[in-house]
């Protein structure tokens, strides 16, 4: 039996169009996905069941078994899902479902398996993230291309605010996200200016920049009413700008921790939002890419 891990995202850093693509930064936070694999004689019935829910994670499977020419194989492994993401939420649950299955087949089955290969697999069944990758990246999750990578910034921390409901990445006016970003290209393109800046710098406060103007454009096209409250509150509390998943329901407030320990800014936090029907965190920015255990 393997297995791996991969990180999630509270949504995206920034995202739109940049040079005439369609690009993401994701920002990856330590919260994380688990899979196991293993190779069985017959799967039970209620494995089956289970991996039949997990539909994205088998298709993918069936996909990197063909590329390696051990499609015989498929019904003799038997996967699971041992800490899930939250899902409909921004969270990028699927590519990091999708992304530790693939780690652990390819530990399973001893197959090379490259960041760039689990990226392509989870674009043939949904537009991905960029969790996948070490680094963080202004990646075409459409495309499946890197177009820059940069350091993973340090000292960032982010108060997850979480908000009820669910939203299905296939379901997203794909057609309309577009016309708003092209209506509001010249904000884009600051904001991607901040975000190369900050990154390339570990400038907090560009990346805080950065993530507000993204944030404020995605209201264009999936406003939440919530959004202003945020904003108000991150000035209020100290924190450089607020996050959002461009398609979910989970917002962040950026932070540096070097400033404010994240003990005291979820407490503000939380006071500052009481009575509103929300879950409140805390998570700090970290590198992508799969955790591997070989048992």
């Amino acid at each position: 039996m393997k297995h791996a891990w991969c990180p999630g995202s509270i949504g995206e850093l920034i995202q739109g169009i940049w040079e005439g693509r369609e690009v993401l930064i994701s920002l990856t936070i330590d919260r994380f996905s688990e899979m196991e694999a293993d190779l069985v004689d017959i799967v039970d019935p209620n494995s089956w069941e289970d991996m039949q829910k997990l539909w994205k994670c088998k298709r993918a499977m069936e996909l990197i078994l063909k590329e390696w020419g051990l499609e015989e194989i498929s019904n003799k492994i038997v996967f699971r899902r041992r800490h899930s993401l939250p899902e409909g939420k921004g969270y990028a649950s699927s590519t990091a479902d999708i992304a530790a299955l693939l780690a652990a087949l390819a530990l399973l089955v001893e197959r090379d398996l490259c960041e760039e290969d689990i990226a392509r697999i989870a674009l043939k069944i949904e537009p991905s993230d960029g969790i996948v990758f070490s680094k963080m990246c202004i990646f075409d999750h459409l495309e499946g291309t890197i177009l820059v990578r940069f350091p993973v910034p340090r000292y960032l921390g982010v108060i997850g605010v979480e908000l009820p409901g669910f939203l299905d990445t296939l379901s997203v006016d794909r057609h309309m996200m577009r016309i708003q970003w092209e209506k509001h290209r010249k904000d884009l393109s600051e904001a991607f200016n901040f975000a190369q800046r900050g990154l390339e710098e570990n400038d907090l406060s560009l990346l805080g920049r950065a993530a507000t103007l993204s944030s404020w454009i995605a209201q264009s096209f999936l406003p939440e009413p919530i959004f202003e409250k945020l904003i108000e509150i991150c000035s209020s509390i100290g924190g450089l700008g607020v996050n959002r998943a461009h398609t979910g329901k989970a917002f962040g407030i950026l932070f540096d921790t070097r400033v404010y320990p994240p003990k005291e800014m979820i407490q503000r936090a939380k006071e500052a939002l009481k009575g509103e029907r929300i879950e409140v965190f805390y998570n700090k920015v970290v590198s992508g890419g799969i955790r591997v255990m070989n048992l």
